[in-house]
């Protein structure tokens, strides 16, 4: 594992690396206002078989934090990070956001894109997830900070069955996280307002499994599968032991169905 920086787009990206770079890579998207350290404990599950680079998004973690950006400039960064590894492909996954991240760089360039896994996604919204569920609930996201917005979408992350103890763990790791001021989170969310990649799905040529969580409450399973459904030949599977925090409730099971997937 080490932490690094790299120039694209004219911002400086921060990413961390697991496994050997002799290893098939696979670039490692987080979700929104999130950063790399989301993935450690499923990354070190998989990193005897693959180079995972796990990244900070621009506007979070410690990555460069533009006034403004977009989906797209998302996705060009994606794409821009494989070339400048050195790859002319490689696998990737995202979570939640880093999946909206994952699609948009498969519709602006598929060939880059080997085998594509988009967990808890949707294909289009007319703002965050978060933001949504917040106000349905009548909470006014922009008089909370991050520590608050965590605590009001509690309802929506969880299986039922996950147990505290688990949910403590994640909690003391993803203080970790970098916080983002109000100016930087409003960015993260402007920069997913209205968006839509529902009408250029189809382009997707990669091999592609998307993964919903039976418990979620931000991406519930049937914004996963009108995914699925708009990607030829793309495999849908249902996490039925996890909420919009699958990759902590269900690790190993992920893992699994990661490295059958990409093998």
């Amino acid at each position: 594992m080490s932490m690094a920086r790299i120039h694209v787009n004219g911002i400086d990206i921060a990413y961390e690396t697991y496994g050997q770079s002799s290893h098939l890579p696979l670039f490692a998207v987080h979700g929104l206002y999130g950063s790399h350290i989301i993935f450690r404990s499923l990354a070190e599950a998989i990193q005897d078989k693959f180079y995972v680079i796990a990244y900070d998004a621009r506007g979070h973690g410690e990555s460069g934090k533009p006034a403004e950006y977009t989906l797209a400039d998302h996705g060009h960064d994606l794409l821009a990070l494989i070339e400048a590894f050195g790859y002319e492909k490689s696998s990737v996954l995202g979570y939640s956001m880093g999946s909206y991240i994952a699609l948009q760089a498969a519709v602006l360039d598929s060939k880059h894109i080997d085998k594509l896994i988009p967990i808890v996604t949707k294909g289009h919204g007319k703002t965050s997830s978060v933001l949504r569920y917040l106000t349905s609930k009548g909470v006014d996201p922009s008089k909370l900070d991050y520590n608050q917005v965590l605590e009001e979408v509690q309802g929506a992350l969880w299986c039922p069955d996950t147990p505290q103890t688990l949910r403590d763990q994640v909690f003391k790791a993803e203080a970790e996280i970098p916080k983002l001021t109000p100016q930087e989170m409003a960015a993260v969310d402007k920069a997913l307002h209205n968006f839509d990649l529902r009408p250029d799905l189809h382009k997707i040529t990669a091999p592609t499994l998307l993964i919903s969580a039976q418990y979620d409450g931000l991406n519930p399973p049937d914004v996963g599968q009108e995914v699925a459904k708009l990607i030829p030949n793309a495999t849908f599977e249902i996490f039925d032991k996890s909420g919009h925090m699958l990759i902590y409730e269900e690790t190993d099971r992920l893992a699994k169905w990661i490295c059958e997937f990409l093998a």
